[in-house]
């Protein structure tokens, strides 16, 4: 075995054998897209039978001078 294969095998994602393993894999990175870049928010992940069926990204926009005159 070569060092680039061993290489290989060790970086595999060891949740990618199954198809419901690679479907979790992707509800994870689509939820890590949906927290990038977010600063002020949530991220709602609404789950049914085990499965991420939807993921729901509020962002809020902070205003710097908040406060009111009156």
């Amino acid at each position: 075995m070569s060092s680039d294969s061993i290489s290989k095998t060790s970086k595999e994602n060891p949740l990618s054998h199954t198809p419901l393993e690679q479907e979790l894999q992707s509800s994870l990175e689509q939820i890590g897209g949906a927290l990038r870049g977010l600063k002020f928010g949530s991220v709602n992940v609404i789950v049914q039978d085990g499965l991420v069926v939807q993921i729901d990204r509020t962002e809020k926009v902070r205003l710097r001078n908040s406060s009111r005159t009156s």
